[in-house]
C-alpha cells in the first residue's frame, strides 16, 4: 500500500506546476497532505474503536456493514475522529469511498453480468481486496465541461476525444479506454481510482457507459494537478491552514489505458452506468460519511467565529450575539439531522441504510450554513485581518517591539492576535479558503437540484389528508 506506507513513487504519472513530478515526497503539497491522510491509518492503531473483527480478521470500522442504527452511529463517531484531523477540510479521505465499499458486496448483484464478464463478481472481489489491503481509493465521476449543449457521443464524433472516458477498443481480455475526468480530489495521493458516471448518459452514449477500478500507477493514466494553494515561502503562523495541507484536485487523462475484464463493473450498458452510483450502494453510505465530515467543518468555522467575537471584544453587542446564536442553531440542526438519518434508516439488501431524504436536507442547507459562518468570520475580523504583517516582523530588531506593542490588546498579546487573524483570513480570504467554499457548494451537486430532488421524494400524504379534511369540513358547512 503506497499511501499507507508513504511510498508514492510507484510509477504514477503526476504533473504539477507544468512539470512531471518524479519524486512526490519532494513537493510540500504532497508530503504535508500525505501526513494528514496517514492519520486515518494511525488512528486504527491508536484507538481500538477504529477496528472490528470479522472472524479472525481485524478490519477498519469503515468496512463494517451496518445492520442497525447503532452501527451507523458507531461509524459516524469514527468519521468524526478522522475528519477532525483535517478540521473537516479534507473531503475525500479514505473513509469516503470505504463507506461505500463496506456495502458493495450486498449490492453487487445489481450489476449483473455480460457475455463473458461477471460484473457482480468483479465488484465483490474488488471490495474484498480493498477491505483486505485497506486501500485508499479516490473516485472520479465528473466529465470535462466541454459543451453542455451536446451529448458525449456527439462530442466524440466531432473529435472531442477527452469529453469523457470511452471505450476505444474491445479485446477478449479487456478494453482500451481513452478520455478524461475532471476534479478528481486527492487523486495524486490515492492507491487506486474508481471511475464511473453520474446518471445522464443517453442511449447513444454506450461507448461511455463504464465503471471500473484500477491502480493510480496504471500505464497511460496521467494526473494533472491544479495550482496549489500553499504558500511555502511563509510559515505556518502566517498561513495556519494553507501551509498545513491542500486537498489537491486534478484532471485525470486516460491515454489509451488497458482495463482488464476483472476490473470492469459496467461496460457498454447505458442503463447500468446511469444506475451505478445508487445500485452499488455507494450513494447513501458515502453521503452519510460526507455529511458527518461537513458537520465537523461547520463546527470548526462556527467555533472560529465565536472565538473571534470573544477575543476581539465583540461579544457584548446584541447583534453579534444574535449572529453567533444563529450559527450555533445551524450547527445543532445539522448534527440532529445526521442522527435522524441514522435512526430513521431502513434495511435494504441486508444493510441498514441511512435515510437519504434527511441526508439530502443536510446537503442542501450545509452550504448556506457554512457560508453564513464565513461571513461572520470575515465581518468580525474585518480590517484587522487584512493588516496583519509577515510573522517574521515580530523578530525584526528594528520594529518588533513596537509592532508587538501596537497589536497587543487587553484580551490577547500581539502574536496570539496575529495567529487568530491569520487563521480567519486563511479560511475567508485566501485561495485555500475560497477553494473550501467552492467545494462545499458544489461537491455534492448543484444545491438547486438537490432541493428539487428532495421535493420530488418528499411524502406529503398525511399533510394532504389534513388539508382534504379541512376543505371537506368547510364544504359541508357551506351547504
Amino acid at each position: 500500500m503506497t499511501t499507507k506506507n508513504g511510498q508514492l513513487n510507484d510509477g504514477r504519472e503526476v504533473y504539477l506546476n507544468g512539470n512531471y513530478v518524479s519524486n512526490l515526497a519532494s513537493e510540500a503539497v504532497f508530503s504535508r497532505t500525505l501526513k494528514i491522510i496517514q492519520r486515518y491509518y494511525d488512528l486504527q492503531h491508536e484507538n481500538k474503536d477504529h477496528t472490528f473483527f470479522e472472524g479472525d480478521i481485524q478490519s477498519s470500522v469503515m468496512f463494517l456493514t451496518p445492520k442497525s442504527p447503532a452501527d451507523l452511529a458507531k461509524k459516524r463517531q469514527i468519521y468524526e475522529e478522522v475528519a477532525r484531523e483535517s478540521y473537516g477540510m479534507l473531503g475525500r479521505t479514505p473513509d469516503f469511498i470505504n463507506a461505500g465499499v463496506a456495502v458493495l458486496e450486498n449490492y453487487a448483484d445489481n450489476l449483473g453480468s455480460g457475455d463473458h464478464i461477471n460484473f457482480a463478481l468483479n465488484a465483490k472481489e474488488w471490495a474484498n481486496h480493498v477491505k483486505r489491503e485497506d486501500t485508499f481509493v479516490s473516485h472520479a465521476i465528473q466529465n470535462p465541461q466541454v459543451d453542455r449543449q451536446k451529448g458525449l457521443s456527439e462530442l466524440l464524433d466531432s473529435g472531442q476525444e477527452f469529453a469523457g472516458v470511452w471505450i476505444k477498443e474491445r479485446r477478449l481480455d479487456g478494453v482500451i479506454v481513452r478520455g478524461a475526468k475532471q476534479v478528481n480530489t486527492l487523486a495524486p495521493l490515492a492507491d487506486e481510482l474508481l471511475i464511473f458516471n453520474l446518471p445522464g448518459l443517453t442511449p447513444e452514449d454506450d461507448k461511455f457507459a463504464l465503471a471500473f477500478a484500477m491502480p493510480i500507477a496504471t500505464e497511460g493514466v496521467k494526473v494533472v494537478c491544479r495550482k496549489s494553494t500553499m504558500k511555502t515561502t511563509y510559515s505556518l503562523a502566517d498561513y495556519p491552514l494553507s501551509n498545513a495541507f491542500d486537498e489537491i484536485d486534478a484532471f485525470i487523462l486516460f491515454d489509451d489505458v488497458f482495463i482488464p475484464n476483472d476490473a470492469l463493473f459496467v461496460c457498454g450498458d447505458v442503463n447500468k452506468s446511469n444506475a451505478f452510483f445508487e445500485a452499488s450502494g455507494l450513494f447513501n453510505h458515502t453521503a452519510h460519511q460526507d455529511e458527518v465530515r461537513g458537520f465537523i467543518k461547520l463546527e470548526f468555522v462556527t467555533g472560529l467565529a465565536v472565538k473571534l467575537a470573544d477575543k476581539l471584544g465583540l461579544r457584548g453587542f446584541q447583534r453579534v450575539q444574535e449572529m453567533l446564536g444563529q450559527l450555533s442553531v445551524n450547527l445543532e440542526m445539522i448534527r440532529s439531522c445526521i442522527i435522524a438519518s441514522e435512526v430513521t434508516g431502513k434495511m435494504q439488501n441486508g444493510v441498514f441504510t441511512p435515510n437519504m431524504q434527511t441526508l439530502l436536507a443536510v446537503r442542501a442547507n450545509l452550504t448556506t450554513y457554512y457560508d453564513e459562518a464565513l461571513r461572520a468570520i470575515a465581518e468580525f475580523s474585518a480590517g484587522s485581518a487584512v493588516g496583519v504583517p509577515d510573522f517574521r516582523e515580530f523578530h525584526n530588531a528594528k520594529i518588533g517591539d513596537m509592532l508587538a506593542n501596537a497589536m497587543t490588546s487587553p484580551l490577547m498579546d500581539a502574536a496570539e492576535r496575529a495567529l487568530l487573524l491569520n487563521l480567519a483570513w486563511d479560511i475567508t480570504g485566501e485561495s485555500f479558503g475560497q477553494r473550501q467554499r467552492v467545494y462545499e457548494f458544489l461537491h455534492g451537486g448543484n444545491p438547486m437540484f438537490i432541493r428539487m430532488q428532495h421535493l420530488v421524494n418528499t411524502d406529503l400524504s398525511d399533510a394532504n389528508k389534513m388539508i382534504d379534511k379541512v376543505l371537506e369540513n368547510a364544504r359541508q358547512d357551506s351547504k
